[in-house]
């Protein structure tokens, strides 16, 4: 967990600048249409300031000396040092024609105090969590969601409010030009906002750059850049399902290896219409990183009759939530110390544990004498005074550590007594590098909240085996890279509702199979070596598709595992 107050001032106020070749790209971009006035929410040091100013020399430069339309421009920045570095364009635009206004100012005071509306709002919103916001600052975030008719999420950032009331302060036909986390794509709170712009823009362009931009920041980013429609007023969003606009906005994404290949891009074409995207897509702009031919055959596997998604199979739900892991699931050593053997048992607490698709015995033991934390202790519910003393020895050293006033713990009576104990029949681990697995748990080991118990449905519940064979291969894989969420590192985390979605093509696996595919993962295999056995019996027997079919899947997956690894 991270606290306030041991974050940097900079990410506190998520002030990371944009670099030059970013500002130029979308300011010139943005000034394109024809805008009168800008918008930026965020001007940091000026960067985009800076951009604009250049740009218009060029332009009034290729004019002849002809005044560029730009009229007006407000630029927005909380931290007084920079803002007094952004002004310091504000002249030099003034003698262009163009009267600037740089507010030293919270954006989200400012944005609740001004109804304007601007023909182009450009910049790089910061990137704040929720739980860092002032008490004022939520206040006005939660009513920006309510005004937009957008549920509204303690998972926020600060950049989607800022954009939720850019797309409302957008004047009809107005653009919008923004760096954005690259989990605009897919993060699962900001699904709401995507249907919001999809019903407000006529077309969405989003430059994916593979790169990392931001030294010391492991997000990806996109650029965004959206033309609103020009022939209505800003409408809340009705329903995430709701049927969009006659008029369905086109949405385009466009891999970029680096800034430094910006400048290949053809920006004439973004908002012109030339473009064919996908559109009408509910918010399920991952779809976007697809070819038409695996959209197709991804839409087609949906309806086939082996095919079921997660949550028909089986239920998902959260390990055991201790409180205090490093406490509470402990190695051979300690149990000797303490003398705690008679309530430890067995527990699977980290992927390192886990070398295959099955936990056994053999494992366990294993991991234990190497020294490992796989013994979790259920203290029983009593007194101190009615506990050995050995065993209040070690709660009293947890009570050193002031374990017992972090919230999971101090919310208990007593607070060492872990409540909702298990053990589930199949494990998933919540975060992977290179694929998600399911794990058999034939140990019966429990499972601490870093994995996921899963809990066969009525009518499976035999196809425990079943269920954690089959899911290794490339269209479920790909389903994972679709729903779930990227981490900085390259790193993969599917929360429940998005484990329900996935398609799983069930099909009945012998012993030999099972042994097979567990080996393979045991020994290091590569995912190809792994998918090279289970795809022709799961894809190719199971569902009946050909090696040409099977190979869009494949190609389709290893393109956004790639993409997530920023490979």
């Amino acid at each position: 967990m991270n606290f306030k107050e041991l974050e940097s001032e900079q990410k506190l106020r998520g002030g990371y600048y944009t670099p030059q070749p970013i500002a130029e790209l979308l300011s010139h971009w943005a000034l394109a249409g024809g805008a009168r006035s800008v918008l930026e929410p965020a001007c940091g040091d000026g960067s985009f300031l800076r951009a604009i100013y250049q740009d218009m020399l060029r332009s009034t430069e290729r004019a002849g000396g002809a005044t560029p339309a730009l009229r007006t421009i407000d630029a927005v920045e909380i931290a007084p040092e920079e803002a007094a570095r952004a002004r310091a364009f504000s002249t030099r635009l003034r003698d262009l024609g163009v009267e600037t206004r740089v507010v030293n100012q919270d954006i989200f005071s400012w944005l609740g105090n001004n109804h304007k509306q601007w023909e182009a709002i450009i910049g790089n919103p910061p990137y704040i969590r929720y739980q860092y916001f002032e008490k004022e600052q939520r206040a006005i975030a939660e009513a920006i969601f309510k005004e937009a008719h957008v549920p509204f999420s303690r998972r926020t950032n600060a950049w989607v409010p800022i954009v939720l009331a850019s797309v409302m302060h957008l004047a009809p036909g107005g653009r919008l030009a923004m760096v954005i986390p690259a989990e605009l794509l897919h993060i699962q709170h900001a699904g709401s906002l995507r249907c919001l712009l999809e019903q407000e823009m006529e077309s969405i362009t989003l430059l994916n750059i593979r790169a990392m931009v931001f030294p010391g920041v492991l997000q990806g980013i996109v650029l965004l850049l959206a033309v609103k429609r020009s022939d209505r007023a800003f409408k809340p969003l009705i329903s995430e399902k709701a049927a969009m606009p006659a008029k369905e906005a086109q949405i385009q994404i466009i891999e970029v290896d680096d800034v430094s290949s910006l400048d290949q891009i053809d920006l004439e074409c973004i908002g012109a219409g030339t473009c064919k995207g996908i559109c009408n897509t509910g918010g399920e702009w991952m779809l976007g990183l697809l070819t038409g031919e695996e959209i197709s055959l991804l839409n087609r596997l949906k309806k086939h009759q082996n095919m079921q998604p997660f949550a028909a199979i089986a239920q998902v739900d959260i390990g055991i939530v201790t409180g205090a892991n490093a406490f509470f699931v402990v190695n051979e050593g300690t149990l000797r110390r303490y003398d705690l053997a008679a309530i430890a048992t067995p527990m699977l607490a980290k992927s390192d544990l886990i070398k295959g698709i099955s936990y056994t015995r053999h494992d366990h033991e294993t991991n234990a004498r190497a020294g490992k934390a796989v013994y979790f202790l259920r203290f029983p519910a009593k007194s101190l005074s009615d506990l050995p003393s050995s065993m209040v020895d070690y709660l009293r050293s947890g009570e050193e550590q002031r374990l017992h006033t972090r919230y999971k713990c101090r919310i208990r009576d007593p607070w060492y007594v872990v409540p909702y104990v298990w053990i589930s029949e199949v494990a998933l681990l919540k975060r992977c590098h290179l694929f998600p697995r399911l794990v058999l748990n034939e140990l019966g080991a429990h499972s601490t909240d870093t994995a996921y118990r899963i809990q066969m449905a009525p009518g499976c519940a035999e196809r425990a085996r079943d269920l954690t064979f089959s899911f290794l291969n490339s269209l479920t894989f790909l389903c994972a890279e679709l729903e779930g969420r990227h981490y900085g590192g390259g790193v993969l985390e599917l929360v429940p509702s998005e484990i329900e979605k996935l398609l799983i093509p069930l099909r009945p696996t012998s012993m030999e199979e099972f042994a097979r595919a567990d080996a393979l993962i045991r020994s290091g295999a590569t995912l190809d070596d792994v998918l090279d056995f289970t795809d022709p019996l799961i894809l190719g027997a199971g569902l009946q598709l050909d090696t040409e079919e099977i190979a869009v899947l494949r190609a389709a997956h290893r393109r956004l595992l790639r993409r997530r690894l920023r490979k």
